[in-house]
């Protein structure tokens, strides 16, 4: 038995494994606990066929309340506010038992934010950095199989150097402060596009080439090296897409498609 410093409260924690590496931190009491588990092995499994790869044990910790959760980051959190993943293979999420109480999220959520966030882990093993932002959560959204859209109004569509707005830590809080739902949806979208029309191979190939450290000159220099085409010309193609997909006027296709390896 284990106690959670953050919360007070008595964890016990259980081993998983084999084909899901880590432990689960809980309460006794948890009537959620079986799916938790269930749930954990999905992502993990989900995540480690995605990328071709198994990562060290990761500890689970499920929390049970909102002041739990804001005494674990330090800070008040929005109702959105459900988990995350540190840099130590550690993950604290809000148990399903209360997933739905505690945030504005439904329930049936749980299993793909779990996975979004086990994602994390395993992009931290081939770039350890979170920038550029919007390629970690774009890509930690298109393998947990979540979904985002964004209307064809949004003004987003327009500025084809969106995503140099939601590249940095301080640019993507910045973008959350003033259009929450923007950087995960235009994240998502570009990084499912690029999975769609280039395999994923590329992006993790992407990842990985820029060695844990970010800044735009390097990153664009390293895109182009990759995919074969100046970064703006790829965006212009996205954001023209978009703008057709969103009004229903075609169907979402590139004769780049191919089928993702």
């Amino acid at each position: 038995m284990s106690k959670d410093i953050n919360s007070g409260k008595n964890l016990t924690s259980i081993e998983l494994g084999p084909q899901a590496k880590g432990f689960v931190s809980f309460l006794a009491k948890d009537p959620s606990l079986n799916r938790a588990i269930k749930d954990f092995r999905y992502g993990y499994i989900r995540a480690s066929s995605f990328f071709k790869k198994k990562i060290p044990k990761v500890k689970l910790t499920l929390v049970y309340s909102r002041e739990e959760m804001n005494n674990l980051t330090g800070h008040k959190t929005a109702s959105w506010f459900v988990g995350y993943a540190d840099s130590s293979s550690k993950i604290f999420i809000f148990s399903p038992s209360v997933f739905d109480r505690e945030s504005d999220h439904s329930k049936k959520d749980f299993r793909k934010v779990l996975c979004h966030e086990i994602c994390h882990l395993f992009i931290r093993q081939i770039h350890n950095s979170y920038e550029p932002v919007w390629l970690e959560e774009g890509l930690a959204y298109c393998v947990a199989g979540q979904k985002s859209r964004l209307k064809n109004s949004n003004p987003i569509f327009n500025n084809p150097e969106a995503i140099f707005l939601i590249d940095t830590r301080n640019r993507w809080n910045k973008t959350i402060g003033s259009q929450p739902d923007v950087p995960y949806a235009l994240a998502f979208l570009l990084v499912d596009f690029l999975i769609r029309c280039y395999s994923k191979d590329r992006v993790i190939k992407l990842l990985i080439s820029l060695e844990g450290r970010y800044n735009k000159k390097r990153f664009c220099q390293k895109f182009r090296k990759i995919y074969g085409e100046d970064i703006k010309l790829i965006l212009k193609e996205f954001f023209s897409r978009q703008n057709i997909k969103q009004k229903g006027g075609e169907k979402y296709a590139s004769n780049r498609t191919r089928e993702n390896t």
